[in-house]
């Protein structure tokens, strides 16, 4: 957990490690938003390191960290259509800088800012599964591999990889919530489509 107003008085004050905390509390959402909407890991990389570089000059504008998240946001989105519709023909910065920083006005932007954190927060937990656990959701939800072929994969039974499998979602519906597996292998479908 860290501090929001340490947060912020830290970048008023241009200290680095206040810079490196956004960026780790921020990076990994803001890549997934991006992804949503251009497709290009690459290219999603390049937009959100630029907004954060953008982010730095500016942090003198940020009161609070909701003000700090939104510009992160809106940058990221601005610099996404913008990177959908070349040219640019206007600077996103300059528009950024002349709306009122307010998620609640831009629902899309909302709903993906929810979305990557959503996402974000799965991908967490995923990390602090077993090994063969974590190799078996990645496999199964994100490559899209049949239980036989995870199976032959990991050279392990088939048994082995329904285990795993089981054992992985009932850690993450716990952790999450859920009451079936059903609900959460639609939301991952859903929401890693």
């Amino acid at each position: 957990m860290h501090n929001a107003s340490l947060l912020i008085d830290g970048l008023h004050k241009n200290k680095e490690q206040s810079l490196i905390a956004v960026y780790r509390l921020y990076n990994r959402k803001l890549l997934l938003f991006a992804t949503r909407y251009i497709k290009v890991r690459e290219a999603a990389e390049e937009i959100v390191a630029d907004s954060f570089i953008k982010m730095w000059k500016n942090r003198h504008l940020f009161p609070s960290e909701e003000k700090l998240q939104a510009f992160l946001y809106i940058c990221t989105k601005n610099a996404c259509l913008n990177y959908l519709r070349k040219p640019v023909l206007e600077d996103p910065l300059e528009s950024i800088l002349n709306t009122e920083f307010d998620l609640a006005q831009d629902v899309d932007v909302y709903t993906k800012m929810v979305h990557a954190e959503l996402i974000a927060a799965i991908y967490q937990e995923v990390e602090k599964l077993s090994e063969r656990q974590r190799a078996v959701f990645y496999m199964s939800f994100l490559e899209g591999l049949t239980v036989e072929e995870i199976s032959q994969r990991l050279g392990v039974s088939v048994d082995v990889v329904y285990a795993n499998r089981s054992r992985a979602l009932a850690i993450l519906r716990a952790h999450f919530k859920f009451n079936n597996s059903a609900l959460i292998s639609a939301l991952l479908y859903t929401f890693l489509s």
